[in-house]
């Protein structure tokens, strides 16, 4: 196994130099931003390319290769130990275990900016940053245009060792991504000090504050293990805790009975003068940390130790900790003429969290300074997002690829605001899809995880699909978030000219053709919609079930007509239900005056029908058919 080297904070100046009063907060940058990351072979990440924001959030479901890409960074770059391995190598399909010659790459590009933390051509000359990585800086008569610092980090199998070896080098050049792989390298190779500055801090989904309290190297043990205080407060306080510890034991009977007791060692160890001390209360202010306790309490209640608490607080508290080190951190290395780059990697910060928790987490996090990526399975997270800032990790074939909205490519600054606040603010769990369905109403939206489930005989959650209602006719950023994001998607759409006429102007503002030539669209035909379609199908003896069922009666429709015959509609048009299509007509009128509480009954009515062949009217058995092929399902077996 490979073991990325632990990077040595405690040896840092401005580390162990502490001042008693914590500095204002920093108002300048760091100097530096990590703008790119590619990766090649590891795990399920065999070529990506992700770049990076001040603040940049990873969505997509379960094992879609987040954790695998902070994973990557972390022995890249990390500051501290990771072990890898052959289990960290990518392996095919028809592998049993990868080639020895298949190896990890990550290249990780780093770019100088001005304190507003835009983008500069150059590192300032003389800079903290020059002076660290001389020569590993490429200058700007590449084809980039501006300076930059680049580095691979290769995971390589070695005969000579028998076991796979890390190396760090500087890029010459950083290439377009089709052609990355072949980066020449400079002869150079990074030290642990190159990347100190920058290294990142990973804080995985597991973490909890009552653990960090008592484990050695975490964030609180980093800023609790010198308490800054001096060599002369230090003698003072120690004195103090040595007279408190003999008056504890002094007042008690028990310590004195238990120090009596153990004193019978000296007879067996027979250590000249050994002796028994019992201390109830560090001695050392340097052990005192070890023993250090947080209480915490809400409105009018008392006041309990995190270890009593749940898990949610704890990982709160945990996050909360980690910033306090950071803002001290580079708040140091300010006083010390130093630069640091606070690099953060967050693994689900939602973790046990409440939704209104999760919301609020995330104002927290962006006062956490430098940067920051953060892996999230939470749309009340990722829907505060700016849209810049979304990664989207998908599996395909077995491999991941990322995906991101290029704000260019999105419309007017009206788009933007409706794809924000119309669909990720309200609907961020689309993110999360293994594709999406979109349609008109909230009739569909009741009926048609109804009709799915009877299909495949699964959940629509248990299928990762997402059902979406647009909100109306307002299709454009519901698709365009889909399609930018390459999010499979598919539409159940009525035929009525005007909803028709919308659709199509949203597929033309993303550059797709007519919804009657897109394979992903259904359409109801012959203008109807959703109610009417079933009414040309034949299914009026069904409609009259759910009626009579929903409403505890024999003849709903025969009540129905006989109450509005000759009553105005809506718009005024006046009813006439004595026409040979009466009852029809009347039965739409009262599905279109019923459609919340009678999406549901009618769908169950239909769905249960003993003819299968009718259990799904044509266009939702279409659309049905159309991504079970693209998504490898099969239709659920009859059963009798």
């Amino acid at each position: 196994m490979y073991v990325v080297e632990t990077l040595p904070y405690s040896s840092c100046k401005y580390y162990n130099k502490r001042k008693l009063n914590m500095p204002k907060p920093l108002v300048a940058t760091s100097g530096v931003k990590v703008t790119d990351v590619r990766i090649a072979n590891f795990r399920s990440l065999m070529d990506i390319e992700v770049s990076l924001d001040s603040l940049t959030v990873l969505i997509g479901a379960n094992n879609a290769g987040k954790t695998s890409f902070l994973d990557a960074i972390y022995a890249a770059i990390g500051a501290g130990r990771k072990l890898l391995g052959q289990d960290d190598i990518r392996v095919a399909p028809e592998e049993a275990i990868p080639p020895k010659d298949r190896n990890v790459v990550i290249d990780i590009k780093i770019r100088p900016i001005t304190d507003d933390g835009k983008f500069a051509d150059e590192f300032p000359e003389g800079s903290f940053w020059t002076s660290l990585w001389g020569s590993g800086i490429t200058p700007a008569e590449t084809d980039d245009s501006h300076e930059f610092m680049a580095f691979r980090t290769i995971l390589s199998w070695s005969f000579a060792k028998g076991d796979y070896v890390l190396e760090r080098k500087f890029l010459k050049e950083w290439r377009p991504y089709a052609e990355w792989l072949p980066t020449p390298m400079q002869e150079k190779r990074l030290q642990s000090s190159d990347i100190e500055p920058i290294a990142l801090h990973y804080i995985d989904a597991k973490r909890d504050l009552d653990d960090d309290l008592r484990k050695q190297g975490s964030f609180w043990r980093k800023l609790t293990d010198d308490l800054g205080l001096s060599p002369a407060d230090i003698i003072f306080l120690e004195e103090a805790l040595t007279g408190i510890n003999q008056h504890i034991v002094d007042k008690s009977e028990i310590l004195k009975h238990l120090k009596h007791n153990l004193a019978d060692m000296q007879s067996v160890v027979a250590a000249e003068g050994a002796g028994i001390d019992i201390s109830p209360v560090a001695r050392r202010l340097r052990d005192l940390s070890k023993g250090i306790d947080v209480s915490f309490s809400t409105t009018a209640a008392q006041s309990f130790p995190l270890t009593r608490h749940g898990m949610g607080t704890r990982s709160l508290a945990s996050l909360l900790v980690f910033r306090a080190f950071a803002s001290w951190r580079s708040s140091q290395a300010q006083m010390e003429g130093d630069q640091i780059h606070t690099f953060l990697a967050l693994e689900e910060p939602e973790s046990h969290l409440h939704p209104q928790a999760q919301r609020s987490l995330f104002s927290h996090i962006k006062t956490i300074p430098g940067q920051r990526i953060v892996s999230t399975h939470s749309p009340y997270f990722a829907g505060q997002a700016q849209l810049s800032d979304l990664r989207l990790f998908l599996k395909r074939g077995g491999n991941t690829i990322v995906t991101q909205l290029d704000i260019s490519q999105l419309g007017t600054k009206e788009d933007l605001r409706k794809l924000q606040q119309t669909v990720v603010d309200t609907r961020g769990d689309l993110l999360f899809s293994r594709a999406v369905i979109f349609f008109e109403g909230q009739t569909e939206e009741q009926a048609l995880p109804i009709w799915a489930e009877k299909y495949w005989n699964a959940s629509i959650h248990e299928l990762g699909f997402s059902f979406v209602r647009v909100n109306g006719t307002d299709y454009f950023p519901f698709i365009s978030l889909a399609q930018h994001l390459e999010i499979p998607w598919y539409v159940l759409a009525d035929g009525e000219p005007r909803p028709l006429g919308e659709l199509n102007k949203a597929l033309k503002k993303i550059g797709q053709v007519v919804a009657s030539a897109c394979p992903n669209i259904v359409v109801f035909p012959n203008g109807n919609n959703f109610e009417s379609q079933f009414l040309a199908e034949g299914y009026l003896p069904e409609i009259e079930k759910a009626l009579n069922e929903t409403h505890n009666c024999t003849d709903f429709l025969g009540d129905y007509i006989n109450e509005l015959q000759g009553q105005k509609r809506k718009g005024g048009e006046i009813r006439d239900y004595t026409v040979g299509d009466g009852r029809k007509i009347a039965a739409l009128d009262a599905l279109n005056g019923l459609k919340t509480c009678m999406a549901k009954p009618l769908a169950h009515t239909i769905s249960s029908l003993p003819d299968e062949a009718r259990r799904f009217p044509n266009q939702i058995r279409k659309l049905f058919e159309i991504i079970s092929s693209e998504h490898g399902l099969t239709k659920a077996k009859e059963t009798t």
